[in-house]
């Protein structure tokens, strides 16, 4: 069952993109179907950015200062540069549900301290 939206002002463009700021590399897992996507869409360059992640898994990269590889377009730094193709745990955590308020929660109390 989907998480139902609790706050609908959430907006991913509108936040500082916690949920995308605060990965360790390979934290963000891509799944087989993921893997079988890109692979037919020949998004190489997806692909090549993966790392080992847990559980066996492949994750999304991070740069040195925590965030997603694909996080941050021309302008826009709180775009998902893939956000049309990204994964399905990137597609999962929806904007404004119980997920997403809680990741925030935790992200800004750490960044407060």
């Amino acid at each position: 069952m989907a998480d139902e939206i609790v706050d609908a002002t959430v907006s991913c463009a509108a936040c500082e993109a916690a949920c995308c700021r605060d990965v360790g590399d390979g934290t963000a897992l891509v799944s087989a179907d993921d893997l079988v996507r890109w692979r037919r869409q020949g998004r190489e360059d997806i692909l090549a950015s993966l790392v080992p992640g847990h559980f066996s898994q492949q994750g999304f990269g991070t740069h040195a200062n925590g965030t997603c590889l694909h996080l941050g377009t021309a302008g826009r730094p709180n775009d998902c540069s893939i956000y049309d193709t990204r994964g399905e745990a990137c597609h999962a955590l929806v904007p404004g549900t119980q997920q997403c308020l809680s990741y925030r929660r935790s992200y800004f109390a750490r960044q407060a301290r």
